[in-house]
């Protein structure tokens, strides 16, 4: 694995352009799709149903590879082509079954529309790699047309099913649980889309940024064993969904989908909404303060939990530790937490991992039973009545699992609200700190006492976008 391998992600085949630009947008696909039907060596004879899932996986393809080549020229896209993993993959549409799909998918390869880039054929069942085109973009090209100007409609409520590292998607059953979710998601998502969410960086910090997404993405690809996956901070990404893991629903549940959440959290107090700056608050030690409320025993070291045993300089270490142990049966390897040193600590990965376990001995018997996921589901629930309250306030509120961003001028707000939707939901006190307060003066942005770094971030358009 080599840090030249490009950006890679799966299809999304349920992008569809807002209805201002569609007519538009449609005309063109309606081209791309009669030079590809004229491109078939024997054109098929398809009867009305199937002539329909052909046209609608086309323009599916199209839509979102041109936003990811729009996005960046490099990236490839993860497709499936063979029979059964195509008909029966939940993340797709239902207007997809195999023949139209993987007609439309060659047919856009043949007529250079899409580029092949890595071989998986319907025989072998692999993935495929494949990218836009200048073609395809040049097809799309409607004056200002650009990625925000589409919509994502994959489903908000989704549901991850199998052994922790082997996880599958399966299709949601429906019910009362699922349409409360959902409907509560519609309203949360109604009201962030209301706002303009941005993020203020120089030029070369953005470059700064994605180097070291990228230097993540590739050491968590390598430490869990799954292939390299990795997108550039895209803003169309705003529409937030839940992810659980069991079909009773008691397992998971965090809202995820959202560029800012795949924002280092050094760089989240650059996070503007509507060209206002933003506060972000969090819930301190969370999960282990709910294991603790559980057995009913006082957290030790309750005002930063985590820089015990070891100390304040190891405390990112071991809360890395601690909480995957929560979240495996199995012992967790050094690599999953990139940051510790045998050398600078002193001790082995193994002596270190006793002493977490013996200084939380009154909770070690939860070490290594998958309970995060049960946590993860506190956690979501809290989430949500939170979001909630600011959406019945018509306030924006961006969630990064237990944290929260909003205006700097609703501070006090955050910190209200989360203590009583705490106390109600979890039934008992949870502080709550302060991540960032950004302060902003006047027109010109964030406020700075170095003029170098101010003149810095005038190089380029501040409030970046994808297009």
């Amino acid at each position: 694995m080599t840090e030249q391998q490009p950006a890679s992600r799966p299809i999304n085949l349920h992008l569809r352009p807002k209805s201002a630009i569609a007519p538009a947008v449609f005309d063109r696909l309606d081209r791309v799709q009669d030079e590809v039907e004229e491109a078939e060596e024997q054109r098929r004879r398809r009867d009305v149903e199937t002539k329909g899932r052909f046209r609608s996986c086309l323009r599916a393809l199209c839509l979102d590879l041109d936003a990811a080549y729009r996005l960046d020229p490099s990236m490839v896209i993860g497709v499936r082509r063979d029979n059964s993993a195509v008909t029966r993959n939940p993340a797709y549409p239902d207007f997809v079954t195999a023949r139209p799909f993987l007609d439309a998918l060659n047919g856009l390869i043949k007529t250079n529309h899409i580029e092949h880039v890595s071989t998986g054929t319907e025989a072998s069942g692999r993935t495929s790699r494949v990218r836009g085109t200048p073609k395809l973009r040049e097809c799309l090209r409607i004056g200002e047309f650009s990625i925000p100007e589409l919509e994502d409609h994959s489903d908000l409520i989704r549901l991850k099913l199998g052994k922790k590292d082997a996880k599958k998607r399966v299709r949601v059953i429906e019910d009362d649980h699922t349409r409360g979710w959902r409907h509560n998601l519609e309203r949360i998502n109604e009201t962030n889309g209301n706002y303009s969410i941005c993020i203020e960086l120089s030029a070369s910090v953005w470059e700064k940024m994605e180097s070291e997404r990228r230097a993540k993405a590739l050491i968590r690809a390598g430490s869990e064993r799954k292939p390299f996956a990795y997108e550039h901070v895209n803003f169309a990404k705003t529409r937030l969904y839940r992810s659980f893991a069991s079909r009773d629903w008691k397992l998971g549940g965090r809202f995820y989908g959202a560029w800012w959440q795949s924002v280092p959290k050094e760089y989240r107090k650059h996070i503007t909404i509507n060209e206002k700056a933003t506060c972000e608050y969090d819930f301190s030690s969370l999960h282990l303060r709910l294991l603790y409320a559980r057995v009913g025993a006082p957290v030790p070291h309750s005002t930063a939990p985590y820089d015990m045993p070891y100390g304040e300089q190891w405390r990112k270490e071991v809360k890395a530790a601690f909480n995957i142990m929560l979240n495996t049966k199995k012992s967790p390897r050094p690599e999953l937490v990139p940051d510790f040193s045998t050398a600078k600590m002193g001790m082995s990965w193994r002596t270190f991992l006793h002493g977490i376990r013996e200084h939380h001995i009154t909770i070690k018997h939860f070490f290594n039973t998958e309970v995060g996921t049960e946590l993860q589901r506190t956690d979501a629930d809290i989430a949500e009545a939170v979001l909630l309250q600011f959406a019945n306030m018509q306030q924006p509120c961006l969630p990064v699992h237990d944290s929260f961003i909003t205006y700097a001028t609703l501070a006090d707000e955050v910190e209200g609200i989360t203590a009583r939707v705490a106390l109600n939901v979890a039934g008992i006190e949870l502080p709550i700190t302060q991540k960032h307060l950004t302060v902003q003066s006047g027109m010109d942005g964030l406020v700075t006492d170095d003029i170098s770094a101010l003149l810095e971030e005038m190089d380029i358009d501040r409030y970046r976008k994808n297009t």
